[in-house]
């Protein structure tokens, strides 16, 4: 059996009504980025948040894919950039990490190196020939 119009129009308003609060929900994290709240673009009651609205306005666009990646990916103005800065910072760590070990190396051999120099001067050696000193 066919729903009446009283059904139809119950059913459209509870459908209005679902996409109203959560687009109220987006717009209310859209605001909590810092300096996107006077950028929300119009839309009617009713209607969901527009990616493609917010994606024409390239600054609002930025902001969200810089300060909430899984919101712009859900609104499909994901940049990607999130990734490339988590892979940056990955490696400016293993960087970090081997600097810091060559550098651990290099203080071994250096520390070596002065060992065996100050052994050779007072066993009376010239630490580069090896030979006694005055001779």
């Amino acid at each position: 059996m066919e729903p009446t119009l009283e059904q139809r129009i119950e059913t459209a308003h509870g459908d209005a009504e679902r996409i109203e609060d959560e687009a109220r929900q987006i717009e209310a994290r859209i605001c909590q980025i810092p300096g996107a709240d006077r950028m929300l673009p119009v839309r009617t009651y009713g209607r969901p948040v527009s990616g493609e609205a917010i994606s024409k306005n390239l600054t609002l666009r930025s902001l969200v894919a810089e300060h909430d990646h899984k919101l712009a990916a859900y609104l499909g103005i994901g940049s990607g950039s999130q990734r490339r800065n988590e892979e940056l910072a990955a490696a400016r760590e293993a960087a970090a990490l081997a600097l810091a070990t060559e550098t651990e190396r290099l203080r071994e051999v250096n520390k070596a190196g002065a060992k065996y120099r100050e052994q050779a001067n007072s066993a009376g050696l010239n630490p580069i020939t090896g030979r006694r000193w005055g001779s």
